[in-house]
């Protein structure tokens, strides 16, 4: 294998003089590919933000959202609380200020402002999406008049015109249970604005499933006329007249849904939809009212302007990486050249995924750090070399031979095991997971090119040190302030090496024990800084209102007129009580068609409590649905399908982990099919499913959870193998490792001892935390194993090596370290984590290659095939 290696750092030596005479030649066509890659970029990128294109097409979660969408619509609206600055939200103003601002939300949903004139097209695209605005301003109750139910608006046009009034609209909101906390919080200092919206449920093939029927027409039209000012405020339905119908309506419902496909919701269309909605909430007119946004929309609307930073604070760890190079190297070129190179490799990577039209999701800047920390690395190593060789007064070309012979191979071992690593991410079956394992091994292969073939070139054109400038350093015998540093640490580690290994073993072995202790958990309010807007809001409303999450449960008999079954509803009901009850650190409220046939029933008997339930007599219970949905038609078809055999149960939910909300739903589920056992017997072809985009968000966390760990131990396996056999030997490839595996068992271990938990952004780091250490390890294992070779003394090889590679390791985690940190200065706690134990974890890599790393060799004392190498070759070799 030696041997072998031994060519590797001849052709390395080499290819700088090879390329040199063709240099205008490599820069032509340098500059060519990179104008063809930038044009591949700018005219073909494509980036999918959607929630969907992490799924794969036959996913069943996202199978069942878009069954649950395809039949009651968007689960995906946002939900505004407002608190009155009076202190109560049935106050004369406050009143008042809804209904303004009610009615001119739901004008602007079909284009008109607030003096009903035409709006212009580009300020209601976004509002447009709004399909039904509930809030106490419509908000709808039933009474009986004799037979006759009636379904009237709490306020509507009959608005209250002094106290009396007022405190009556109270004394009947209070009445209603489905209203408080939803509308109002029991103090009535807050109330809520629930927005419906289409999001998740554009059709993509909508004109070829237009149909344009009779029957579909008159559906349309009576969709259409859900604005509140087009619809009379009492709706009503004799029971009288319902008796030889209940039982017997059954609507086709038309299209086969099988066919709908809907368009993916994009990140940056949240972002707009809030930008409209904010334009006219931010009036000031509507001061009396203090705000409070939760949904999707405002939590991607907080990871959109998130970017934006993050985003600043990359050019801001862009800038430090500059200032530290020429810090590092006092030279121009030093600084410029790198830049070019590793922006190079991005323009490539990026450019050849246009080309290839390879869809990106925003894991691209992920994609664009590994770059950045392997370009880094391999164009450090390399011109920290050229410079050691140039303050020894070699020739220019010579010092520039002589560093790639040095650094070459250990730049190319770092490349492959890198690469290998990040694709190991291909096993992913999260697609987003697998392309950015792809495009971020293409990246690292791209920055191992440029820095081999064009570095060189560009080295050559304008050189970080001039004769003049070496001259000057012979002059005054002046050595860089590192160099007196990293001279002591090989006498330092000789005389403790035993006590530098057991500490590190002690040290890693209560990391191990942390780790142990660590959950994976995202929570997205707790994301974000303390006293942050997502934070203070998720915690209001979790306290006053009903909570800014929710799930669903759909059920489908596959048999029409299932659920008008009074078994049925009756299991249905008891659900929603056990949940409430028994999860009621989560649930807040729950909303069925149970609920409503329990108080229909009540209020066709004169509000007597003792008939809020769900009558026995099948008949009954249907008229009683007939009654309602006559009363409250569209109620019931967001509750219900025409058919009668699809339902849903809306659950609301305080914010909470994903850990602790995927053991909920588990649980949940459990419950589902324990109750619903009876049922089964009755429609053996029944179908229930926990779902919504909360139930596809966790189940999404969970996955790239497990994912990332199955990867992360997938990438080591590989990594391991490939140093054993890149490096010659077993002992090399295993001793290798063990610095390697520290860095990232300290984010883990140390984020379980201080009880944080490990959310996705920091895991889907951790294979770059374990390619910055590997490369890094490679180099020193690299220009050991040559100085071993070389002397057969440890410790002449251990001074060369610290003495020509420590002083390029350290540089490389000065400047990524320092600049990983800038991102700890992030809102998105995710983000700041990342920096902080990113930069921690680099620091971390670095005192294990300079002190463990030597102790481990100074107590095993590894031969590396050394001894095998000399029999094999002779005497010859010996005094080489």
């Amino acid at each position: 294998m030696q041997s072998v290696l031994s060519r590797f750092n001849a052709f390395f030596e080499q290819a700088p003089n090879m390329l040199l005479p063709w240099r205008w030649l490599v820069l032509a066509v340098f500059l060519s590919s990179s104008g063809f890659m930038l044009y591949g970029m700018m005219t073909k990128f494509n980036m999918d933000m959607s929630l969907e294109s992490w799924f794969q097409k036959d996913d069943p979660a996202k199978n069942a959202l878009d069954v649950f969408r395809k039949q009651f619509g968007s689960d995906d609206g946002l939900y505004i609380v407002y608190r009155a600055k009076d202190g109560d939200v049935f106050s004369e103003q406050s009143l008042a200020t809804l209904r303004q601002l009610h009615q001119e939300l739901d004008n602007a949903r079909v284009g008109l402002d607030a003096e009903d004139q035409p709006m212009d097209a580009a300020d209601v695209k976004q509002l447009k999406r709004i399909e039904k605005i509930d809030s106490l301003f419509n908000a709808r109750y039933q009474i009986a008049d004799g037979d006759t139910l009636i379904s009237k608006k709490l306020i509507g046009r009959e608005f209250p015109q002094n106290d009396i009034e007022r405190e009556a609209r109270r004394d009947i909101a209070k009445g209603q249970d489905s209203f408080e906390l939803a509308y109002y919080s029991k103090d009535f200092q807050h109330a809520g604005i629930r927005i419906k919206t289409d999001f998740g449920t554009v059709v993509k093939n909508a004109e070829s499933l237009v149909d344009t029927s009779e029957d579909a027409l008159l559906e349309t039209d009576d969709l259409l006329m859900d604005g509140d000012d087009l619809l009379d405020d009492d709706l009503a339905m004799s029971s009288e007249l319902s008796d030889d119908l209940a039982g017997d309506l059954v609507v086709d419902e038309g299209l086969a849904q099988e066919e709908i496909k809907f368009e993916d919701m994009q990140m940056n269309e949240y972002l707009y939809f809030m930008k409209d909605i904010k334009k006219i909430t931010e009036q000031s007119k509507y001061d009396h009212f203090e705000f409070y946004y939760t949904g999707n929309a405002p939590m991607m609307e907080f990871a959109m302007e998130n970017m934006e930073q993050a985003s600043k604070l990359t050019l801001l760890m862009v800038l430090i990486v500059v200032g530290l190079l020429w810090f590092l190297f006092h030279s121009l070129s030093a600084v410029f050249w790198p830049l070019i190179v590793i922006a190079a490799s991005g323009f490539w990577t990026i450019g050849a995924a246009s080309w290839l039209d390879v869809t990106m999701s925003n894991m691209v800047s992920l994609t664009f750090m590994m770059i950045l920390a392997v370009g880094i690395a391999d164009c450090v190593h390399v011109l920290s070399a050229y410079i050691l060789f140039r303050r020894e007064q070699h020739p220019h070309r010579e010092a520039m031979a002589l560093a790639y012979r040095k650094t070459g191979l250990p730049i190319f071992l770092t490349s492959i095991t890198t690469m290998a690593g990040m694709s190991a991410l291909v096993i992913s079956d999260i697609p987003q997971i697998a392309v950015f394992g792809v495009m971020s091994a293409m990246g690292v292969g791209m920055a191992f090119l440029l820095t081999v073939f064009v570095l060189p070139v560009l080295l050559d054109i304008w050189h970080p040190y001039n004769d003049k400038k070496v001259a000057k350093i012979k002059s005054k015998k002046a050595k860089h302030w590192l160099q007196p540093l990293l001279d002591r640490i090989p006498d330092f580690v000789g005389k403790r090496y035993r006590s530098i290994v057991l500490a590190y073993m002690g040290i890693f072995a209560l990391f191990l024990y942390g780790a142990s202790l660590i959950k994976v958990d995202s929570n997205f309010a707790e994301l974000t800084k303390e006293g942050s807007t997502i934070r203070v809001t998720y915690e209001l409303v979790d306290q006053e209102m009903m909570g800014g999450q929710n799930m669903e449960i759909m059920l489908d008999l596959g048999v029409a007129d299932g659920v008008k079954d009074p078994e049925v509803l009756k299991v249905i009901d008891q659900l929603q009580r056990h949940v409430e009850q028994e999860y009621d650190h989560y649930v807040v409220k729950t909303f069925s068609l149970s609920d409503f046939v329990k108080d229909t029933n009540k209020v066709m008997h004169e509000d007597d409590p003792a008939y809020k339930t769900i009558p026995d007599d099948a008949r009954l219970t249907a008229q009683l649905i007939y009654l309602f949905d006559n009363a409250n038609p569209e109620d019931r078809r967001n509750l219900v399908s025409d058919d009668y055999s699809k339902t849903h149960i809306t659950i609301q939910l305080r914010n909470a982990g994903s850990y602790e909300y995927t053991q909920f739903f588990n649980d949940v589920q459990k419950d589902i099919e324990r109750y619903f056992a009876p049922v089964k017997e009755t429609y053996p072809n029944m179908n229930i499913n926990v779902t919504g985009t909360l139930a596809l968000m966790m189940e999404l966390i969970d996955h790239i959870s497990w994912t990332q760990i199955k990867s992360f131990s997938f990438a080591l396996l590989i990594i391991t193998i490939l140093m054993m056999v890149t490096l010659g030997s077993k002992q090399a490839g295993l001793i290798s490792m063990v610095p390697n595996l520290l860095p990232a068992f300290f984010t883990f271990g140390f984020m379980g001892l201080i009880g944080m938990p490990l959310d996705t952004d920091t895991l889907i780091i951790a294979p770059l935390i374990i390619g910055i250490a590997v490369d890094d390890t490679i180099h020193f294992i690299a220009h050991y194993r040559d100085a071993w070779y070389e002397h057969g003394d440890i410790d002449k090889a251990l001074h060369s090596t610290i003495k020509e590679v420590g002083q390029a390791v350290t540089f490389t985690t000065l400047i990524l370290g320092i600049g990983f940190s800038t991102l700890a200065f992030s809102d998105y706690l995710g983000l700041a984590k990342t920096g902080i134990f990113g930069s921690m974890a680099i620091f971390v890599a670095l005192s294990s290659d300079l002190l463990l790393l030597p102790a481990l060799i100074k107590w095993i004392k590894p031969d590396l095939g050394r001894k095998k190498y000399l029999a094999k070759n002779g005497e010859a070799v010996t005094q080489s």
